[in-house]
Parts: C-alpha cells; sequence; structure tokens
C-alpha cells in the first residue's frame, strides 16, 4: 500500500521521468527551442531586461516572461538546457495542481474525479509531448488554470481581492505569451449567465463588472514591461507584438504564420482524449445516455459542465477561425477538456488510467530511445555549433533566413552578419565563415569548411581563403 503522500507525488515524478527521457535523448529542437533559448542566452548575457534579442537586435514577437523566469534560474545554476527546463518543470507541475483544484472547484466533494484528474493531464499525449518542450504554451496554460479558478472564486464569494488576483494571473498571461491570454480566459466569462449559481453566485452585472476590473489590474503587470520597452525601441514592441503579430496570426498576413484550413485543430481532437480512448472501461461507460440522463434530471454538476464544455468547443471554434494555427496552440485548453472527461470517467477504475499513463511514458522512452539514433540525429545542431564554438573568434555570416538557432548552442558573444552575397563577403573578410542553407546536397568543394544534414535541409560553412 502506497502512502498517501506518495500517491499524490507520482505525477509529478512521472513529469520529471518525461523530462529527464526528453534531455537525455532528444536534441534541442530547431527552430523553436533552439530560437528561445538564445533569445534567452542575449538577454542573460547582455543583463537587458526589457528588449528581448535574436543575434543580438531586437526580438519583437514575443513577452519576457519565461526569458526572465530561465534567466533568474541561470544566474543561480548557470546557463545549460537542463537548468532552462527546470522553469518548464515547474509550470507544467502547475498546470497539474491547478487543474486538480480547479475540478475540485467545479465539483465539491468529488474526490473520485480529482483524484483521477493529476494522472489524466500528466498521461495524456498533449501533456506528455509539451510538458518536455521548451515553448511558453504550459507556461500560459498555468496562468489561464489560475485566473479561471479565482474568477470561479469571486463568481461564488463576490470577494473583489479574488477578481484582482485574477487580473494579475491575466497579466502574467500576457507576459507569458500576449494578448492570446484573454480569449481563453474571456470566453468562460462571456459564458457566465450560463454557469453561474443561481442561487448563491453573483449576478451578471456584478461578475462582469469584476471581470472588468480584473482586466484593468491586468495592464499593471504589462504596463511594467510594456512601456520600458515601448520607449526604449521606440513604439516597435507594441506595433509589432499587438499588432503584426495578433493581426497578421489572425489574418495570415504575418510571415510563417502557419496557415491551416480551418478544421485544422478538429482533426487533432483526438489527441486530447489519447490514450484514455484506448481503456476499455470508458468504451462502456455509455457516455450520450449519461449526458442525456444529466440533462433530464437536472443534475446539479449541468452549470460546471456547461463552463467546462461550453467554453472548450467555442475556443476551437474561435481558434478554427484564425488563419494562423500549430497544434500547441490550443494547449491551453486540455485542463478544460481533462476535466469534462474526468467527471466521466470516475467510475473507470484509478490503477486502470495510471496503467495507461505508464504505457505512455514507456512508449515516449522507448520512442526517444530509438530516435536519438534515428530521426532525432537530423535535428542536432551541436556539431555546427561546436565548429562555430572552436572559431569563435572568426567573422561569421549567414545568407538564410537566421533564426538564432545556433546562439545559444555555440553560446556566441557577437552576432552573425546577415549576408546577400556570400562570395563578395568572404572577398573581404578572408578570414570569415558563411553559413548557407540549401534543400539540395551541395556536395563538397574547396571552399566547404563543413556540412550537416537538418531536416530535409543542409546547413554548409563555407570558409574564405586566407
Amino acid at each position: 500500500m502506497i502512502p498517501a503522500h506518495v500517491e499524490r507525488l507520482l505525477p509529478y515524478l512521472f513529469l520529471l521521468a518525461l523530462i529527464c527521457i526528453a534531455v537525455a535523448f532528444r536534441p534541442l529542437l530547431p527552430v523553436d527551442e533552439t530560437r528561445y533559448l538564445s533569445v534567452t542566452w542575449e538577454m542573460y548575457r547582455s543583463g537587458q531586461i526589457f528588449v528581448p534579442t535574436m543575434n543580438f537586435a531586437p526580438y519583437l514577437q514575443k513577452p519576457p516572461l519565461l526569458f526572465w523566469l530561465i534567466d533568474f534560474v541561470w544566474t543561480v545554476f548557470g546557463a545549460s538546457r537542463v537548468a532552462a527546463m527546470l522553469v518548464i518543470s515547474a509550470a507544467s507541475s502547475l498546470v497539474i495542481w491547478l487543474t486538480t483544484l480547479l475540478a475540485r472547484a467545479l465539483f465539491p466533494g468529488r474526490e473520485d474525479i480529482a483524484s483521477r484528474i493529476p494522472w489524466l493531464v500528466a498521461g495524456s499525449t498533449v501533456f506528455v509531448i509539451y510538458s518536455t518542450l521548451i515553448l511558453f504554451d504550459m507556461l500560459l496554460t498555468a496562468c489561464v488554470v489560475a485566473a479561471l479558478l479565482s474568477l470561479l472564486a469571486f463568481a461564488r464569494s463576490g470577494n473583489h481581492w479574488q477578481a484582482v488576483l485574477a487580473g494579475l494571473f491575466i497579466g502574467l498571461g500576457v507576459l507569458a505569451k500576449g494578448p492570446v491570454v484573454l480569449i481563453h480566459v474571456g470566453v468562460p466569462v462571456l459564458f457566465y449567465p450560463f454557469w453561474r449559481d443561481r442561487q448563491t453566485g453573483l449576478t451578471t452585472p456584478k461578475f462582469l463588472a469584476g471581470a472588468g476590473l480584473a482586466i484593468l489590474v491586468a495592464l499593471i503587470p504589462v504596463a511594467v514591461w510594456l512601456v520600458p520597452a515601448t520607449i526604449l525601441t521606440k513604439g516597435n514592441f507594441v506595433y509589432d507584438l499587438v499588432w503584426n503579430q495578433s493581426a497578421g496570426r489572425v489574418t495570415g498576413k504575418l510571415h510563417n504564420s502557419h496557415n491551416r484550413p480551418f478544421y485544422f485543430y478538429i482533426l487533432l481532437m483526438p489527441l486530447l482524449f489519447i490514450p484514455w480512448i484506448f481503456v476499455p472501461h470508458v468504451w462502456r461507460l455509455r457516455l450520450p445516455a449519461r449526458i442525456r440522463g444529466l440533462i433530464k434530471t437536472r443534475s446539479r454538476d449541468l452549470p460546471a459542465l456547461r463552463l467546462l464544455s461550453m467554453s472548450f468547443v467555442a475556443i476551437v471554434l474561435i481558434f478554427s477561425a484564425i488563419s494562423g494555427k500549430q497544434p500547441h496552440y490550443l494547449v491551453p485548453v486540455l485542463p478544460l477538456a481533462t476535466i469534462m472527461f474526468g467527471y466521466f470517467m470516475a467510475e473507470v477504475p484509478l490503477a486502470r488510467i495510471k496503467g495507461a499513463a505508464f504505457s505512455m511514458l514507456a512508449i515516449f522512452g522507448v520512442g526517444h530511445a530509438i530516435a536519438s539514433a534515428t530521426a532525432f540525429k537530423r535535428y542536432d545542431l551541436m556539431p555546427l555549433a561546436n565548429f562555430i564554438s572552436q572559431r569563435r573568434d572568426a567573422d561569421w555570416a549567414v545568407d538564410f533566413d537566421y533564426q538564432a538557432q545556433v546562439g545559444f548552442l555555440a553560446r556566441l558573444e557577437k552576432p552573425l552578419e546577415r549576408i546577400d552575397n556570400p562570395q563578395e563577403w568572404l572577398r573581404s573578410h578572408p578570414g570569415g565563415y558563411v553559413i548557407e542553407q540549401s534543400r539540395k546536397d551541395p556536395g563538397t568543394t574547396e571552399q566547404t569548411a563543413f556540412r550537416l544534414r537538418v531536416d530535409r535541409d543542409y546547413l554548409v560553412v563555407l570558409k574564405g581563403q586566407h
């Protein structure tokens, strides 16, 4: 018999195992992971707080909270991938814990639901993948769930300090990934008339007034960063982050905005429920009949289920209407889907849920071990980074859309010059090197100093003549 306190820790130890596997077998993946750690590295070296840089030029596409947190950890433990993963691990742990708290708040007294939520979160395919990547989405998800918890407490108590707390979490969400947090929090707020407690809950006008207060409070942490950043960049940060990024992704006009069809997220929906849909007990739940029964009997759980289901569907539809789409954009809806699914899985034996989760861990571990000797080799930029590090005093340039892929890996202290004519540049920098990107194998020439296959492309280093 496992002691209760150890049992509560197991989902977090499960997460730790996922992260250890990822760090041991998987390289930092270009372009996102390598870019964000390079931005963080430059902030760490320069001491610049308000304006992130990429290749030592202002990086105006993402807010700085993740960079700040990693920089803080690096200040304590030194700059490394492992230290950076401590931030992702903490954010992912918060997602497990806060989602469990949200389940308890929505379904008080239902420990049969709450006890399953940590495993349903930790073992889901979406969490297994994104809790091990250095991206913004787990941090954003933690902010969203914390804000929803505070708004739910405000709706029940009318305590305006809960609205203030929600505002702080919304502000942190903006600092984590930008204005997108307003969609994830705003949709449940707008649906309040459908899920409010008509006996003890606030009236709709009072709740919306509190939500308005939360938005005003959210401006405080955002202003602490955005005002200095705007001054330092002469307004470019506001334009690029708020307008160019947000509006550009909505319309699909942003460079690399990942335009995809409307149904893209609908096709990905099964991932939210893997591996649970493979548990035989789930198929015996008779969900349609259960749902009809809840509606017919006017169950007291209906308001909470409306909050979860209506918000989930509306958010997915909103993101489907946005032209720019990436799978991880919907990570913040994972808690909504998990609690909703967990409600109906309360009668599924917990041992079965744990077994499915550990099956995912085994698949993740074996898959990474195999990929480390095969597919991951095509994403490992360390050989190129080592080549650059050994020649860091030379002049370096690139002639492609460089996204700081090797800035952190090579611990660069100066930018790589962006050029259009490699041969002309090499003639004026006889001891220098140019990194080219080619879709076809360019072969080797007298000028070729290094060549590396990366995904479907080749990165080739050309050397000047001394």
